[in-house]
């Protein structure tokens, strides 16, 4: 059985808003496709994988993004050799910012970004809290938003889809997709909630393995995620707070 890899980026630093259950997810649904897996987890200072079939990278508070700057910065090329090949990365809230052209805080400083998605992140004063809906060309996604950024894309690149209720990036739409990979800013976490999204990921890994899939996945799992769907969609026009 093919074996893929699935690396979690600074899961110490990045991993504090239900990053976990992104892993969990993605390599959940690998298993109910017949994708064996195993699961690094890498962190500042440890040898960087040589190679990677899915990279997850998700959020935490500034003073982590300038904890691992530097180290992430260090491995920039191999990530982008990794994103060109058609490798996926899902990365989330600060993790995507640090892979984006760079953040611009708001007392005027700057951070680099690796440039591997094609946004800049400014952060303002306001936050954002609430529940989000997204159309996408292949369904709804849903989830929780809680950030205080706006995304400006790249003329002509991709978001992933357009606001219905909540945020986003900041202009009606969210996320950014560059090739198999994409950034947002839905928590929830994400993919236990968009089981569409994570068998776009299952499907990418795939496609880089070269084998085919055979879907099984457990109807309770769906159940569940389609529950708590239930309770987002039914909810979606409030807005926690704006602090």
């Amino acid at each position: 059985m093919t074996l893929a890899t699935i690396v979690q980026l600074y899961p110490d630093e990045l991993g504090v808003a239900g990053d976990r259950g992104n892993l969990l997810a993605l390599a959940a649904r690998l298993t109910a496709a017949g994708i064996d897996h195993q699961i690094v987890e890498y962190r500042r200072g440890e040898t960087f994988p040589d190679r990677a079939d899915a990279v997850i990278i998700g959020g935490g508070p500034l003073s982590a993004m300038r904890n691992v700057l530097d180290d992430l910065a260090a491995h920039g090329d191999r990530l982008r050799e990794w994103v060109d090949s058609g490798m996926p990365i899902f990365a989330y809230g600060s993790g995507a910012e640090l892979l984006s052209h760079g953040i611009d805080l708001d007392d005027s400083a700057t951070l680099p970004g690796l440039g591997l998605f094609p946004f800049r992140a400014r952060r303002t004063k306001e936050r954002k809290v609430g529940y989000v809906l997204v159309s996408t060309p292949t369904g709804q996604l849903v989830g929780f938003e809680d950030n205080a950024s706006v995304w400006t894309l790249d003329s002509g690149s991709d978001a992933l889809g357009t606001v219905t209720a909540g945020n986003g990036n900041g202009d009606g739409r969210e996320g950014s997709i560059t090739g198999a990979s994409m950034a947002t800013q839905i928590g929830g976490p994400a993919l236990p909630l968009n089981p569409r999204l994570t068998d776009s990921l299952v499907a990418s890994v795939a496609l880089r393995l070269g084998v085919s899939t055979t879907p099984a996945v457990p109807a309770e799992i769906d159940e569940f995620a389609r529950k708590a769907r239930d309770v987002i969609i039914a909810n979606a026009k409030h807005v926690f707070s704006r602090i």
